[in-house]
């Protein structure tokens, strides 16, 4: 049987013991997703658009038939049933191959015999060979890794847990160390090594794992040890460890949080002199104009304390090593570029690596003419700018899942809403409005905690998840995007939030268009400031200008793994302008992904409607009722904000024709 290897690496033996592994970087990511994807298959649009996106449609398709070919010429005398292609589609045939990624995952729920075997399949990350290949396959690879990790590290903390119960200190410490393999900063395995020096009468080590754990907890994850930590080094610094193993105690047993640690942090961030790799020493002020470029553009989103070419001027023209780096300056990720000069083009390369580990989080390069580095400085920086922002909050919702419930601060519980809200379910929305709430007690004076749950309470009206009464989430909703606004000022995503407050629940528009006026002369780099603008386009039925403002917030934020959410409005603003064709198109994949998400079938029911395409409108309109059981032309008045009656008709005659009722 084939077997295809992608922890640490990626390498593929056949049936026979001989190394077919592809020698091309894609194409072995490539293989990654088919191994990984469900069923093993996927759509030649689907690869193309995840390992080239950076190219011409055609130029991908090229590039991906290249790829192919060398994946079938691999497999070509040995294993070929294990591999599928057609016209449209690749697949590799499960019940053909043996994939250590997916029979990790089968261990990791079976027996204590089989989540023992994790510990000697785990061997590293997910393709740790291949590095960045940039654009939407990064995305996916950075969410798999997580999750594998996760997997790996649930699994070998239930059986520490379990030969903690059993009273079996010294195999509870091996199955500690092997979690400190993946995660450094896991309190629970900290403690079970503490106890277990203490209990052999190693006193001096158990007090020195707790520094151990103190340091690391502050470098990965800028936490302190949690009570439990606590509670356990007092016991065995004073000679007082009896009883029962204490490592056992659950997580979440203690929840408090005490002085600084309830209160919310700026994310540390540093940008590192731009390398100019030309070898023309006269060129390295174009690197030094982009990193203060960014540095000034990073500065301007409120939740980042950014480390400027001041205090990194050290690193100019050395290779540091990111954790060094970390150390050095106390920032949790840096930002890094390189910048290439050969006649009139020059060639821009940034990355943004944790500093914890060295992992690439996101890259980014492009090309432009020397004319156009200085024409259009300001956009090519926006746009960079502008997709840092959402890969710094993904890396951070990912740190902020590892924190033990009683380490979590405000900061921790918004990181942890925030993908909640997206998920499209009434079920995690309500724990997202638990964690937000959860924040603004711990820190009342956080005023992201109060933004977004201001902009939460708005969804909670516009999906109609949560049932407290319209006039009640509509006070809410202004309470905290007051609340938010006057703590920062400044900041602006609490104004772009407030914005929408204004402009989709009160119905004032004129405010609404000052507030993201200010929000957008302040960072013109946010992403969803100009997707929120455009939505306030739609109420106001300018619809060419919300399409404009759609385009930028897609350059901005190309990979936005929210984009779903925004892109609806571009469904909106295409059904107002009448190109219902448009408008289909646009939705198809929110539908295909996000099918519990109800505000994208209001306006696809009704360009089917305008379009005589009633039969679907209808079968679509049954799939709205799932969530939205009360809908109607009466309910949609009263929610939607138009502000010009005849787009409101227009509107509403396409969801007549598709057999939505009045009332």
């Amino acid at each position: 049987m084939l077997k295809i290897n992608l922890r640490g690496g990626c390498r593929l033996l056949a049936s026979d013991g001989t190394d077919v592994t592809p020698r091309a970087r894609k194409t072995r990511g490539m293989v990654a997703f088919l191994a990984l994807a469900p069923g093993g298959s996927a759509t030649r649009e689907k690869l193309a658009g995840l390992l080239w996106s950076d190219r011409q449609e055609e130029q991908a398709r090229g590039s991906l038939r290249q790829s192919v070919t060398e994946l079938r010429a691999a497999f070509r005398g040995r294993d070929e049933e294990a591999l599928q292609v057609d016209r449209d589609s690749l697949h590799i045939r499960l019940d053909k191959v043996w994939i250590d990624a997916r029979e990790l995952e089968r261990l990791a729920v079976g027996t204590p015999e089989e989540r023992r075997q994790v510990i000697a399949l785990y061997g590293g990350d997910l393709l740790a060979d291949i590095g960045s290949i940039g654009g939407p396959f990064d995305d996916w690879l950075y969410s798999e890794r997580a999750f594998r990790r996760d997997t790996a590290l649930n699994a070998m903390a239930s059986l520490l847990r379990e030969r903690q119960a059993a009273g079996d200190v010294t195999d509870a410490e091996a199955m500690a160390r092997a979690v400190l393999t993946i995660d450094p900063a896991h309190e629970e395995a900290h403690r079970a090594v503490m106890e277990s020096y203490a209990r052999r009468g190693d006193k001096s080590s158990a007090l020195r794992q707790f520094q151990i754990a103190t340091e690391t907890l502050k470098r990965v994850l800028d936490a302190k040890p949690g009570p439990a930590t606590v509670t356990l080094y007092e016991r065995i610094k004073g000679d007082r460890l009896t009883g029962d193993s204490s490592g056992s105690a659950s997580p979440g047993a203690d929840e408090s949080l005490q002085g600084d640690d309830a209160h919310a942090i700026q994310l540390s961030v540093a940008v590192l002199p731009f390398r100019n790799i030309g070898g023309d020493p006269s060129q390295d002020y174009l690197g030094d104009g982009l990193a203060d470029e960014i540095v000034d553009g990073l500065s301007r989103f409120r939740w980042l304390s950014v480390i400027a070419s001041g205090s990194t001027g050290m690193y100019r023209g050395v290779d540091a090593d990111p954790r060094d780096v970390g150390r050095q300056l106390n920032v949790r990720y840096a930002v890094e570029g390189a910048v290439r000069r050969s006649a009139e083009r020059v060639r821009i390369a940034v990355r943004l690596v944790d500093c914890d580990d060295g992992r690439t989080v996101w890259s980014d390069m492009r090309v432009a003419s020397f004319a156009e580095v200085f024409e259009l400085e300001n956009e090519i920086v926006r746009e960079i700018v502008g997709q840092l922002d959402p890969k710094l909050l993904q890396a951070e919702i990912d740190r902020a899942r590892r924190r033990l419930p009683e380490n979590r601060n405000a900061y921790d519980n918004v990181l942890r809403a925030v993908p909640l809200m997206y998920q499209a379910s009434a079920d995690s929305f309500r724990q997202a409005g638990e964690f937000l709430r959860r924040a603004v007690t711990l820190d009342p004076d956080y005023a992201r905690a109060h933004a977004w749950l201001a902009f939460w309470h708005v969804i909670s009206l516009g999906e109609g998840w949560v049932s407290d009464g319209s006039s009640n989430m509509m006070d809410a909703a202004d309470h905290h995007a007051r609340i938010a606004v006057e703590r920062d000022p400044d900041d602006a995503m609490g104004l772009a939030f407030a914005a929408h407050v204004d402009g989709f629940l009160r119905r004032r528009f004129d405010a609404a268009e000052q507030l993201y006026e200010r929000a957008l002369s302040l960072n013109p780099s946010f992403g969803w400031a100009w997707a929120l603008r455009a939505a306030l386009c739609c109420y106001r039925g300018r619809a060419d200008e919300a399409l404009g403002y759609m385009e930028r917030y897609h350059k901005l934020c190309p990979f936005d793994p929210y984009r779903y959410f925004w892109d609806t409005v571009t469904t909106i603003a295409y059904a107002l302008r009448g190109q219902h064709e448009e408008a289909l198109a646009a939705a198809a994949p929110v539908l295909r992904d996000h099918p519990m998400f109800g505000a994208i079938y209001v306006p696809v029911i009704s360009s089917l409607g305008r379009l005589g395409r009633a039969e679907e409108g209808r079968a679509l309109f049954e799939r709205l009722k799932v969530t939205r059981p009360d809908f109607s032309i009466e309910s949609f008045r009263k929610t939607y904000p138009m502000e010009n009656p005849s787009d409101f008709e227009d509107y509403i005659q396409g969801l007549r024709a598709a057999g939505v009722p009045e009332s």
